[in-house]
């Protein structure tokens, strides 16, 4: 070797790992923006569903037990999870068991819950990267910070909810399958058999992942040849799925009878607000709000990374489309929710790394112009994505409305049994509530059903009331809450709302800056809470 050959070598080994040190901070960032949240709203229960996991937990304690009571969705992962971290905290450092420490004081349950899902949505962000870098290692940077910085994927990570859990076992069963693809080694289908089993517990749609097992299968069996291995390891991935998923949650198989009305039960009709739309409505639903969230640039170069993949006959990145399988089978259901479509998003977020990373090498032989340009897109996209997760955690650090109004009204002794309230309030912080059950309309007024008392104070949530005065279906609850509308206000309780969300990325980065400088400067977030004043009782 040459002087000028062992310079060179000398200084690349001293070079630093620009990409390494880059997912470093992308993780912390991204575990910070996860970790910060999980405080929201405490002492009050603000989530309707954390109840699941957390009173689960609680329950598998008081029984000495590791089978969750529960099979909504059905939650067991994240329950599970949050037993054991139940126990080593309330012995390390609690003092006593769970459910006695639970009874004194709840909230530091929820916010170990909610750790638990953080844990998990950070972990994605490392899994996310491992899948860029099996192409290349700026495709997993990309793909890591897409991950990390996605505004839902942020905003689910400090719920004690499933959602987050079922991303990171959709990422793991990517992984493994891409892996598998490329190497056609066992331990990568372990790994994606692994991936579906640990998402079944986690909830019930994970079964679709495995048809990205047997994609998998197909496909690297007929690259190499060997067409008997398609039998046979797809019948041994069956195996191992149904294995794991039994080893995990063995009451999945025992109390098959709860599995089965649950999943009918989830299906149902009747959520005001979730339902209504066909499959084409609610495959939009999901469409736009992955648009509302990304921004027209990401799908840009999702679309980029589509067509690398199909000109570059990249077999190995069949696995991204998983998303596109949960996109299809779950607009099928009856309902619609936001948190319902983020396994779908997995597929747009990994193809624009994918996508990204090619149109970069791309214009490397193009000149400085296109350079610029595609640089600079990604540094307006980047810039959105990231001013979007710190406006959500913001949410979460702001006060939230039902805890401003609850010290407001025991300032003023106004407790529940003065007032007739709605649901996501600070009487019912948690859940919904339908006012319509206790009030009606007569000639125009709000007045007590019969047999209930009147009270002095009406207390309505936005949460409620613009999902009923958009509910064409109910016309007497719409009468009720309109005639509320009408009635004097006595006190109001503002928010700065949700955090902004738009498909144009520059619109979204001076929303985002402004909403910041509104919670910097003190607003609520939540929901809008208004007390009004009922009329006096006639005396004739």
């Amino acid at each position: 070797m040459s002087a000028t050959e062992a310079r060179a070598a000398r200084r690349r080994l001293h070079r630093p790992d620009l990409i390494g040190w880059g997912l470093f901070a992308v993780v912390i960032v991204g575990a910070a923006v996860r970790f910060g949240g999980i405080g929201w709203g405490l002492p009050l229960p603000l989530h309707a569903d954390e109840w699941v996991v957390v009173e689960g937990a609680i329950d598998m304690a008081q029984r000495n037990s590791f089978a969750p009571p529960f099979f909504f969705r059905p939650d067991h992962l994240e329950t599970q999870l949050s037993y054991i971290v139940y126990q080593a905290w309330s012995h390390l450092f609690g003092g006593g068991t769970p459910e006695a420490l639970f009874a004194v004081d709840p909230a530091p349950f929820y916010a170990l819950a909610r750790a638990t899902t953080a844990t998990l949505g950070t972990a994605s962000i490392v899994v996310a990267y491992f899948i860029g870098s099996s192409y290349t290692r700026t495709a997993g940077l990309w793909s890591a910070f897409a991950i990390a910085f996605f505004p839902p994927f942020v905003e689910h990570s400090r719920y004690a909810t499933p959602d987050v859990p079922l991303v990171f076992a959709v990422l793991l069963t990517i992984l493994g399958a891409v892996r598998y693809i490329q190497r056609e080694s066992w331990p990568w289908l372990v790994l994606a058999s692994a991936g579906v089993a640990i998402g079944i517990t986690a909830k019930y749609p994970a079964v679709a992942a495995t048809s990205t097992i047997a994609v998998a299968v197909v496909i690297a069996s007929i690259r190499s040849r060997h067409y008997w291995r398609i039998p046979v390891r797809g019948a041994a991935a069956i195996v191992m799925v149904l294995g794991f998923t039994f080893a995990l949650s063995p009451t999945l198989f025992t109390n098959f009878s709860e599995v089965r009305a649950q999943l009918f039960q989830q299906n149902s009709t009747g959520h005001l607000g979730a339902d209504g739309l066909d499959w084409s409505g609610n495959a939009l639903f999901y469409a736009s709000s992955f648009l509302n969230n990304g921004g027209i640039i990401i799908v840009l170069f999702a679309a980029a990374g589509l067509v690398a993949a199909v000109v570059g006959r990249r077999w190995d990145m069949t696995p991204l489309l998983t998303g596109l399988v949960f996109w299809v089978a779950i607009s099928v259901l009856t309902l619609h929710w936001d948190r319902w479509g983020l396994p779908m998003f997995i597929t747009p977020l990994l193809l624009a790394a994918v996508g990204l990373d090619a149109v970069w090498r791309w214009t490397s032989t193009r000149g400085r112009v296109p350079r610029i340009i595609v640089g600079a897109l990604a540094a307006v996209s980047a810039a959105s994505l990231l001013l979007a997760s710190f406006a959500q955690l913001a949410v979460a650090l702001a006060p939230d409305t039902r805890q401003t109004s609850a010290a407001d009204l025991a300032d003023r002794g106004i407790d529940a049994d003065d007032t007739f309230y709605d649901g996501y309030t600070p009487f019912r912080s948690d859940g919904p509530r339908n006012l319509a059950a206790e009030l009606m309309v007569v000639d125009g007024a709000v007045t007590p059903r019969e047999g209930i008392d009147s009270l002095p104070y009406i207390l309505t949530s936005s949460s409620m009331v613009n999902r009923y005065l958009r509910a064409d279906n109910m016309p007497e609850e719409q009468a009720v809450y309109s005639a509320i509308q009408q009635l004097p206000v006595d006190t109001q309780w503002n928010s700065v709302g949700i955090a902004p969300a738009s498909p144009w990325e520059p619109v979204r980065i001076w929303q985002s800056i402004d909403f910041l400088a509104k919670v910097a400067g003190g607003a609520n977030g939540g929901p809008q809470l208004i007390l009004y004043r009922t009329p006096e009782p006639s005396t004739q």
